[in-house]
């Protein structure tokens, strides 16, 4: 289980403040709010990759709030696929496990066969499935998705919606989805709050 206690994060302005949340295992949560409203930020301080003003974080009941992205067991899927462009999909995969069975991985996210593809040569729904398959092979305890349908077309960003809820459900992989999406986050999300 995932618990943010009391997190607060402010730029020029606060962005959230005192904000909890409880994730069970194997629960999908969607977070919706306008832009600019703190919705990657917060996922951001989640995984660790920015600093909270305050507030605490318990991942399986462990303080993770002052551990490194890397120590947090924390995946994150973001907006654009993250890929590197020099290596092949099997090569980008690797990057997630280097011992994890990378066909596997494939067939899961319904890319079978694309292990020597070359990253430009792939679709945006293509490069997000990448980057979800990669995210799986860390076994993450749980999975932050940042915007990920957003620049896919609406019928795309419906099946992959639905693909990756199943997988998720599938693997009982808790998940927080950020969107200002409002039909995007109630087909994927067991329950959706506002920021």
């Amino acid at each position: 289980m995932l618990r943010c206690k009391e997190l607060t994060k402010s730029f020029d302005k606060e962005l959230f403040s005192k904000f909890n949340l409880e994730l069970e295992p194997g629960e999908i949560i969607a977070i919706t709010g306008p832009s600019g409203c703190g919705k990657t930020t917060l996922l951001r301080c989640i995984c660790g990759l920015e600093s909270l003003d305050s507030g605490e974080l318990y991942l399986e009941g462990d303080d993770i709030s002052k551990m490194n992205a890397e120590e947090r067991g924390i995946g994150m899927i973001f907006q654009t696929a993250v890929l590197y462009p020099h290596l092949n999909v099997e090569g980008n995969l690797r990057l997630g496990d280097k011992r994890g069975d990378i066909r596997k991985a494939l067939i899961e996210v319904g890319m079978e066969g694309f292990e020597k593809r070359r990253i430009e040569s792939l679709s945006g729904g293509e490069g997000q499935r990448i980057s979800l398959a990669r995210a799986l092979l860390a076994k993450p305890k749980v999975l932050l998705l940042d915007e990920p349908f957003s620049s896919l077309d609406e019928d795309l960003s419906e099946r992959l919606v639905s693909d990756v809820r199943s997988i998720l459900k599938q693997r009982k992989c808790p998940a927080i989805l950020v969107t200002h999406n409002k039909k995007i986050a109630g087909n994927f999300a067991d329950s959706v709050i506002s920021l």
